[in-house]
């Protein structure tokens, strides 16, 4: 990058898994001149990542690569978990479903919003943590608490109320959340009616 003739300083950090370099030079140099800014976040990422493999290092690129497969592939563990536990258990509460999930070493735990209302959930699993919706879009808390509701007999949105039990509290659920368990219960029964053939 042509940035030989300058200040400079470098810190090896060793505080992550990885092994990495942190590399800061001035951008003036020694008689005074400034070094022409333009694009250099990518140019020096390219730079980076050229010396990376002229050394036979990782680049951050395949650190994050790496990651990312990790993670989808945990996403996929806990989505398959999660849809073994309602196909195989009839589990009528939030509790029971945290329990169950437990038990598979997936970590179920509740997102309450700054008005302290239920809003949805989130899974640990393997030492990754995520929304219910960067796991699957099937996992989100009005889809699980409409399925719950299913298995205790409740097939019309209004009998659902406005709270929900969990770790032996009472949680006020938030209006997304509650309009969500609504939307999946009506569409439940409508799936059930035509499914059974009912006023066919």
């Amino acid at each position: 990058m042509q940035l030989k003739e300058r200040q400079a300083i470098a810190f090896v950090h060793r505080n992550k898994e990885h092994t990495h370099v942190h590399l800061y030079v001035n951008r003036i140099d020694f008689e005074g001149k400034a070094y022409n800014d333009s694009f250099i976040g990518k140019s020096s990422q390219l730079a980076a990542e050229n010396v990376a493999k002229e050394m036979g290092l990782t680049t951050v690129k395949e650190v994050q690569m790496e990651q990312q497969l990790q993670s989808v592939a945990i996403r996929n563990e806990i989505r398959r978990i999660h849809e073994r536990i309602l196909a195989n258990e009839r589990l009528k509460t939030l509790d029971a479903y945290i329990k169950a999930m437990g038990a598979q070493n997936v970590e179920v735990l509740p997102s309450i919003n700054k008005a302290n209302k239920l809003q949805g959930f989130r899974f640990v699993y393997k030492g990754e943590n995520f929304k219910a919706s960067e796991v699957s879009r099937s996992m989100s808390g009005g889809r699980i608490i409409a399925q719950l509701s299913q298995n205790m007999g409740i097939t019309k949105p209004l009998e659902i109320g406005k709270s929900a039990e969990l770790l032996g509290k009472t949680l006020e659920m938030s209006t997304n959340l509650a309009a969500s368990i609504a939307k999946n219960i009506i569409k439940k029964t409508i799936k059930r009616t035509i499914d059974t053939g009912i006023g066919f």
